[in-house]
C-alpha cells in the first residue's frame, strides 16, 4: 500500500475517534440514570386506569426520592381529595421516560413496577400546551415616565413577553392586557384589603378567559436622574453640565407574577433590575418590541429584561402539569376546553378531577380561598377538533360523580 495512501486512512481514523471523543463529552454533559420502583394505588369505583396512573405517579416520586431529585412535588391530600398538586420540576420529562415493565393486581390495589429513566436536564419539553393570560403592568409611579414617552409599556411589556412564550411553542398567550389586577400597584402582588391574595380575581380571570396561567406585574421604578450643575470652572465643568443635562440616567425596576388560574396560587415571582443611560426616552407612539424602542437604551434594557423573564418563566413553568376544564357531557362523551392547539391527540390519557366544593375565607362567603379537588377517572380522547375534544371515561360521568367545570390535567 503506498505511504500516501496508509497516511490518509490513519489520519480519517484519528479524526474518527476524535469525533467519537467528542460525542462522549457532548453526551457526559447529560447524566442519565435508571432507576427501578414500584408505585401502587387503591382502586375505587371499578377505575383501573385511574388507579394505573396514580400508581405510575407513585412510582415516579418514589424515584425522585431514591435519587435525591431535585422534583418539588406539593401534594396537600384528606381523604383522597387533592387541595393542591403542584408538581414544579422535570415531572414531564419523567413521565415521557418510565417504562413499566410489570404491573398486577391485588386486594383492591393496582401495582406498577417501573424502569424510570433520571435525567440531569433543567428544562422540560411540555407536550402540550398551556394557555397564559397577559394583564397590564401599570406604573407605580406615573410620573416617572414623561407625556412625551411612548404609553405602550403598561400593555406592551406583557404583551410581548406572551408572544416569546407562544413563539417557543409550548403556551399559548392570550391578550388581556386591558385588564389591570392591582388597584395599587405598590402593594403588588397583594390585590385588595389585608388577605394577602384575593384568589377569587384571578380564578375568575383565568376562566372567563380560558387559560391556566395569569401574567402580571409592576413597572416599580423608571425614574431618570435629575439634571445638576457641575462643580467647577471652565469648560470641562461646562461640558459636564451641559451632557448631565442632555443624558440622563434611568433606574428600571420590572416585578413580574405568574398565577395559576386554577388554585389562585403565586407561582412565579421575580423582580429584574437595570441602569439605563444616554438615550434613555422612549419616543411618542414607538411600540414595546419595535426596533425604534429597541435603539433607545431604555428600550434595549426593558427588552434585555423581557428576554430574560421569558427565560425564567419557561424553567418555573415548563414541567407544571397542563390543565383544561370540561365544557360538556353527552351521554358518555366528554367534551373539553383543548384541542389541536393544545397538541391534543386521539389516544391521550388525561386525569379528571371532580370538585368537593370551595373553601372560603374566614366569615366571607364570597372571597373563595381554594377548591377541594379528587382525581375521579382517566379521560381517553376519542375525537379532536382545533378548539376542543371529546373523550370517554371508564365508567358513565354521572356514576363517578363528574360535571360541567370539573378540572382535567395532564397528570
Amino acid at each position: 500500500m503506498p505511504k500516501l495512501k496508509r497516511h490518509s486512512i490513519l489520519i480519517a481514523l484519528l479524526i474518527a475517534l476524535s469525533a467519537c471523543s467528542n460525542a462522549q463529552k457532548i453526551d457526559s454533559t447529560v447524566v442519565v440514570q435508571n432507576i427501578t420502583v414500584e408505585g401502587q394505588a387503591a382502586i375505587k369505583n371499578g377505575t383501573k386506569l385511574l388507579a394505573r396512573k396514580m400508581a405510575i405517579r407513585d412510582a415516579i416520586r418514589q424515584a425522585s426520592l431514591q435519587n435525591n431529585s431535585q422534583i418539588s412535588s406539593r401534594t396537600v391530600m384528606r381523604q383522597n381529595s387533592i387541595a393542591l398538586d403542584a408538581v414544579t420540576l422535570r415531572t414531564t420529562a419523567l413521565i415521557n421516560n418510565t417504562q413499566v415493565i410489570d404491573e398486577w393486581v391485588e386486594a383492591g390495589i393496582y401495582h406498577v413496577r417501573a424502569i424510570v429513566h433520571l435525567t440531569s436536564g433543567k428544562m422540560c419539553t411540555p407536550q402540550y400546551r398551556k394557555r397564559i393570560a397577559a394583564t397590564a403592568f401599570p406604573m407605580v409611579q406615573p410620573s416617572h415616565a414623561s407625556t412625551l414617552e411612548t404609553d405602550d409599556l403598561v400593555s406592551g411589556i406583557p404583551r410581548e413577553i406572551t408572544n416569546i412564550l407562544t413563539e417557543s411553542g409550548a403556551y399559548l398567550g392570550i391578550n388581556q392586557t386591558q385588564t389591570v389586577l392591582y388597584a395599587d400597584p405598590n402593594l403588588a402582588p397583594q390585590l385588595i384589603g389585608a388577605h394577602p391574595y384575593d384568589i377569587a380575581n384571578n380564578m375568575t380571570l383565568a376562566q372567563k378567559s380560558h387559560v391556566q396561567f395569569v401574567l402580571s406585574g409592576v413597572i416599580r421604578d423608571l425614574e431618570s436622574s435629575t439634571a445638576q450643575y457641575n462643580r467647577g470652572s471652565g469648560v470641562v465643568a461646562w461640558f459636564k453640565s451641559f451632557n448631565r443635562y442632555y443624558f440622563l440616567d434611568r433606574s428600571i425596576t420590572i416585578d413580574i407574577y405568574v398565577h395559576d388560574g386554577y388554585s389562585g396560587a403565586l407561582l412565579f415571582q421575580h423582580r429584574y433590575k437595570d441602569q439605563a443611560s444616554g438615550n434613555i426616552l422612549i419616543p411618542e407612539h414607538v411600540m414595546v418590541g419595535s426596533e425604534q424602542f429597541r435603539d433607545t437604551d431604555t428600550g434595549n434594557k426593558i427588552t434585555k429584561i423581557i428576554n430574560h423573564a421569558v427565560h425564567d418563566i419557561q424553567q418555573s413553568l415548563n414541567c407544571y402539569p397542563f390543565y383544561t376544564r370540561i365544557v360538556d357531557i353527552k351521554d358518555n362523551q366528554v367534551f373539553i376546553d383543548a384541542g389541536t392547539q393544545e397538541r391534543l391527540n386521539i389516544g391521550d390519557q388525561l386525569v379528571v378531577y371532580s370538585s368537593l366544593g370551595t373553601i372560603n375565607q374566614l366569615d366571607s362567603e364570597q372571597e373563595v380561598l381554594g377548591h377541594y379537588k379528587k382525581p375521579t377517572g382517566v379521560l381517553t380522547i376519542t375525537e379532536v377538533t382545533p378548539l376542543f375534544s371529546v373523550g370517554e371515561l371508564e365508567a358513565p360521568p354521572h356514576m363517578l360523580g363528574i360535571k360541567i367545570g370539573d378540572w382535567v390535567k395532564s397528570w
